[in-house]
């Protein structure tokens, strides 16, 4: 039997009426990589927040490396062995990759520069690939920030890595690097505890299984024995006696095996946005600007934005929603200039976490008449029908309209968003990798939105490192290089090679 670097037993978390952790047992071998799946919420992130020592719980045990820790009365900090890196991540972006090892380090900032940047090129050697130390890093990729930050992780000696949604804002190129890194530490003796709503990347990857819903396992299972179907049902569980045939299992069951949903394709001549040569500045490092961009959505369809990460997607979709102004060109929008936007990071621009749910889904509809008390107050009672109303029809779980937006899990926060965005019927809907951390349900439930819009008549933009989230939603794809749209394809169209090409921007 492998020895167990981690023995979670009984643990349990409360946060007011809501049960987070109910009596959790929980195991970690050395070299394993073991996979947390479940429903946002199910209690995923707070059970690896406890392990990481940056919350208490309410009763329970911990064996790290054999040695007893007291979970009860810890006060808020983070454990050595362990390295949580966390979906949103936990770098300081205007600092170097250096600087952020320093920090990381017990000795602070006075320590040696030029030893944490040998560090970690020998580490990124080590591992595979290449990152600059000395850059900021807010000037690295996505994949390379993620790496960087696991990197840093390793350097602090943590034996166990805990990585939450780690493919989920990247490329397949990126991704299979991260998984080739991931086992390679669990070959070296390392543990990892792998988070992801990714179903069949969790199946091929991890050594074992464990399934959670609600604050409780449901589910044990060793990856080879176990289908992406079979975990889908459990996670989902209610849906688990249902009819085979019942349209929400099998819609459920559809988004977890990545099946196309069966739409309508649009056949509307309407243009709800065109853009003709446009160019435009990059609104942040690492990213193409746009140069000489053509493209047309058009009333009631979907259109997917393919693409390696940085050539261009983040600044189509600032442009497109009105944050970014073009410098040239013509950007057409007959139905006005504003857009719904789903950017596609949401702590840093969709939701303003320490507020409460009331503000943040009032911050498009504010001015709404009906709203209003007199001339300089809100009238309550109509604001807090508005704000259930929304989360209501969006249906994000455990919500108070007074509770801070920070209480929701990353899916139900992602939820709110979209039900705020597409409140008012918008013309033009962009959305930037928006099943971005989310589970298999929420999944569902922001694609229905997103369908829904578009039956109604919005054009949606849907922007994504995932080609097959594309395929599965989009009436058609076109792909972007280096700020430009080089061609397009059908969502059916699986010729990888063609794919390829155009990716790396040969037409």
């Amino acid at each position: 039997m492998p020895q167990q670097r981690v023995e979670l037993r009984g643990v349990s978390k409360r946060f007011g009426d809501v049960t987070a952790l109910d009596r959790v047992d929980f195991d970690l071998a050395v070299g394993e990589i073991h996979a947390l799946v479940g429903e946002n919420g199910a209690g995923k992130s707070t059970l690896m927040r406890v392990l990481a020592g940056q919350m208490s719980a309410d009763a329970g045990t911990l064996l790290l490396e054999g040695e007893a820790i007291d979970l009860i009365g810890a006060s808020p900090g983070f454990r050595a062995d362990v390295g949580f890196v966390e979906q949103e991540g936990g770098l300081i972006a205007e600092l170097t990759g250096a600087e952020n090892l320093l920090l990381a380090l017990p000795k602070g900032p006075v320590a040696d520069r030029k030893r944490a940047s040998r560090t970690i090129n020998e580490l990124a050697e080590r591992f595979g690939g290449t990152i600059d130390p000395h850059l900021p890093v807010q000037l690295l990729a996505v994949g390379q920030r993620q790496r960087l930050e696991i990197l840093i992780v390793m350097a602090r000696g943590a034996q166990v890595l805990v990585l939450d949604e780690p493919t989920a804002a990247l490329g397949t190129e990126e991704a299979q690097a991260l998984g080739g890194i991931i086992q390679k530490f669990a070959a070296e003796g390392g543990s990892v505890v792998y988070i992801s709503h990714k179903l069949g990347e969790v199946v091929r990857l991890a050594d074992r299984i464990t399934v959670m819903r609600r604050g409780r396992v449901v589910g044990r299972h060793l990856s080879d024995a176990v289908t992406v179907e079979e975990l889908a049902v459990e996670m989902v569980g209610e849906v688990v006696a249902a009819d085979p045939a019942d349209p929400d299992r099998r819609e459920l069951l559809e988004v977890a095996m990545g099946k196309r949903t069966v739409a309508e394709t649009s056949e509307s001549a309407r243009l709800v946005c065109s853009a003709r040569g446009v160019t435009a500045p990059s609104p942040m490092p690492g990213e193409a600007p746009l140069k000489g961009l053509d493209l047309d959505v058009h009333a009631g369809e979907v259109v997917g934005v393919a693409g390696v990460v940085g050539s261009g997607q983040t600044t189509l979709a600032e442009v497109l929603a009105g944050f970014t102004n073009p410098q040239g060109g013509v950007l057409e929008r007959p139905g006005g200039d504003v857009a719904a936007y789903i950017p596609e990071h949401r702590h840093r621009d969709a939701v303003a976490v320490d507020l409460s749910l009331s503000d943040n889904l009032l911050l498009r509809s504010h001015r709404r008449p009906e709203f209003s008390r007199g001339r300089a107050w809100f009238d309550g009672e109509r604001v807090r029908e508005h704000v259930t109303e929304v989360l209501d029809r969006s249906h994000v779980l455990y919500a108070t309209v007074d509770q801070p937006m920070r209480a929701l899990s990353g899916g139900n926060q992602q939820k709110a968003v979209v039900g705020r965005e597409l409140d008012e019927a918008p013309l033009l809907v962009v959305a930037h990798n928006p099943f971005r951390g989310l589970d298999v349900r929420a999944i569902s439930e922001v694609r229905d939105a997103l369908l829904l819009a578009a039956d109604a008549g919005a054009g949606v933009v849907m922007i994504s490192p995932d080609i097959d989230e594309l395929r599965q939603i989009a009436h058609r794809v076109v792909v972007m290089f280096d700020g430009r749209v080089v061609g397009e394809i059908a969502p059916d169209d699986h010729d990888a090679e063609r794919l390829g090409r155009l990716m790396g921007g040969v037409v």
